[in-house]
């Protein structure tokens, strides 16, 4: 049974996104700020490994490297890989579209980025429990509160991010080819 407001969405999509604007503005919106929150944590690696700045704090400083701002970025990054979803029309008949490898990146990144807000989930209930700390260690990482505590959280969380958007990149890219033979998917 289809919902009416799925309906109204595909509908929505189909009008608005005929000629692709849409699904390429959010699409660049998201490769640009996860790109920028990608080059933080490099720059966070950097400082802390390499330039031996023991609480290098990234780009931003510490005012933005407290969990409740990673927590609320990671929710947005996450909803705006729901929104290219929907615009692309997947799991519809956008697979068609895009076509099978685009669709597995996409699909790929969408549950990557579900598990890591699932960290900062964590992450923000560890926060609140031990007193506001910072740096907490969520699930993997090598830090207070940590579960399973795999690695220090720079790396991980470079590593997660990484990870969360380099399938990105190849599936924007990927959808740039298609547009360019003249097999556009929008």
């Amino acid at each position: 049974m289809e919902l009416a407001s799925a309906r109204v969405v595909r509908r929505r999509v189909g009008r608005e996104g005929a000629d692709g604007r849409n699904v390429y503005v959010v699409f660049l919106a998201l490769l640009a700020i996860q790109g920028f929150h990608l080059v933080e944590h490099v720059t966070q690696v950097v400082q802390r490994y390499f330039l031996a700045i023991p609480n290098g704090s990234g780009i931003l400083g510490s005012v933005a490297d407290i969990e409740p701002v990673h927590f609320i970025y990671n929710a947005g990054y996450l909803a705006l890989l729901v929104a290219v979803y929907v615009l692309l029309g997947l799991p519809g008949d956008g697979v068609r579209r895009i076509g099978r490898p685009t669709f597995a990146l996409l699909t790929f990144t969408l549950a990557f980025q579900s598990f890591h807000l699932l960290e900062h989930v964590v992450k923000m209930i560890q926060y609140v429990q031990l007193g506001l700390q910072k740096g907490t260690g969520g699930i993997f990482g090598a830090a207070p509160g940590g579960l399973v505590p795999l690695a220090p959280i720079p790396l991980l969380h470079l590593g997660y991010n990484a990870v969360g958007y380099l399938p990105a990149v190849v599936a924007f890219v990927l959808i740039l080819r298609l547009q360019h033979r003249g097999t556009s998917p929008l």
